[in-house]
């Protein structure tokens, strides 16, 4: 397969459902690029037992094989692969053996049927966990690539019940796609994959939605400048110090400012982030969006913030920079190898130094109140430069290769050395 002719069956694998996290919004823009290279595509995906069967554009509802949870052999919320996700899910570190057993069922279930008069040429997976460990063990011979993105490091330390399964079988896939040079080397470190096998792709962003806007007022002639935060509402997202920052943050002279939260509830905790922003009118949340809803509130926001304390891949931040936000983040490890050169020291992008954490995302007590006053300060910094010099430029060309046509490219050529 060379060429033009070079048009792969490929099966994609996703435990979780699409759109909703960034794996999921991965599968579909990969489906989407897949399509317009001429790939003839399948997907196996999880669900929860009531939702409806989502849309994968262009895939026909026939070719979208889902596991449906909460009810058996699974009947259990959906498992997730972060501890919070935006919807009712299980914990992988509460999996009993049934409960293992019974996942790896039902997804052996629906890979059969995927495979059903379909012979992929190309298995194309995400996270290096069970469902990927089940495909090595069921396709020993089918090239199997693995996008990873970065959860399952989390996932081999608080579920390790799991990882006698995980480990062996996921070390034997053909191919990683990592997210950057650290991911890299912590998926040599964590599964024993030479690094030969292991390629990276990044992650990428819809540049048919997330651009400037064609018609903008420049921040110096509003009223009211404002901030978005998306993703999850949680504390290991750093929400709960955004929303005391935002006690910090003073507004340029005649202007009023506010703060607009986009994502899903993330855990019960979210209850009690709300309640934290009750007496400020200033700060609204706005719920889950979909994609191009996020790339609307955008297109019209002047300062993008992320305060998390862990992250694959940022790439919210990459859709904001394509919208025109100037940035506010955490200085979140793999990034230098990541974001496009020059952005931070121009000052589009400004990182604020983490708290020392315990784990993954706890952040140590003591820290938090040095760590809320350097958020509000950059903010303040930001909605300043924002006022003097305007929205970020359009067009920059820096960020045409983490589009997810960029990405695609990337892996068509992993596709082409496997097969």
């Amino acid at each position: 397969m060379q060429g033009a002719s070079f048009r792969p069956n490929v099966l994609h694998l996703l435990s979780q459902q699409p759109g909703q996290t960034g794996s999921g919004v991965a599968l579909m823009a990969m489906v989407r690029c897949g399509a317009q290279a001429g790939y003839v595509q399948r997907a196996v995906i999880g669900l929860p037992g009531q939702a409806p069967l989502p849309e994968i554009p262009p895939l026909t509802p026939e070719a979208i094989f889902a596991v449906r949870f909460d009810r058996p052999p699974v009947p259990f919320a959906i498992a997730g692969m972060s501890d919070v996700m935006p919807y009712v899910s299980t914990r992988f570190s509460t999996f009993t053996p049934e409960m293992r057993d019974g996942y790896l069922a039902a997804f052996a279930a629906a890979l059969a049927a995927a495979t059903e008069g379909f012979a992929p040429d190309i298995i194309q997976s995400n996270h290096l966990w069970l469902l990927t460990a089940l495909a090595r063990v069921l396709f020993p011979r089918t090239p199997l690539c693995v996008y990873s993105h970065g959860t399952e490091l989390r996932q081999l330390k608080s579920a390790a019940q799991l990882a006698p399964f995980v480990r062996p079988a996921c070390a034997a896939v053909d191919r990683v796609l990592a997210l950057h040079a650290e991911n890299k080397a912590q998926i040599m470190q964590a599964y024993g994959i030479p690094a030969e096998r292991i390629r990276i792709v990044g992650a990428g962003f819809r540049d048919d939605l997330f651009r400037p806007p064609a018609a903008c007022p420049a921040p110096a002639a509003q009223e009211t400048l404002t901030i978005v935060y998306a993703g999850k509402i949680s504390a290991a997202k750093g929400v709960p110090w955004l929303i005391a920052a935002m006690r910090r943050v003073r507004a340029p002279a005649g202007k009023k400012v506010r703060l607009l939260l986009a994502g899903a509830s993330g855990d019960a905790g979210a209850e009690t982030i709300r309640e934290a922003a009750a007496d400020l009118p200033q700060v609204v949340f706005l719920g889950a969006l979909a994609q191009p809803e996020l790339a609307a509130v955008l297109q019209a926001a002047d300062v993008f913030v992320l305060p998390s304390f862990y992250e694959g891949l940022p790439l919210v931040v990459i859709e904001a920079l394509a919208c025109g936000c100037r940035v506010v983040m955490t200085d979140l490890p793999g990034l230098d190898g990541w974001m496009p050169a020059g952005l931070c020291g121009q000052g589009v992008v400004a990182r604020v130094a983490l708290p020392r954490l315990i784990g993954a995302d706890t952040p140590v007590a003591e820290d938090l109140p040095r760590f809320e006053a350097a958020l509000a300060e950059a903010l303040n910094r930001q909605l300043a430069c924002a006022v003097a010099a305007g929205r970020v430029a359009a067009g920059d060309g820096r960020l045409a290769p983490l589009s997810w046509s960029g990405v695609f490219d990337r892996m068509r050529a992993v596709y082409r050395e496997l097969l």
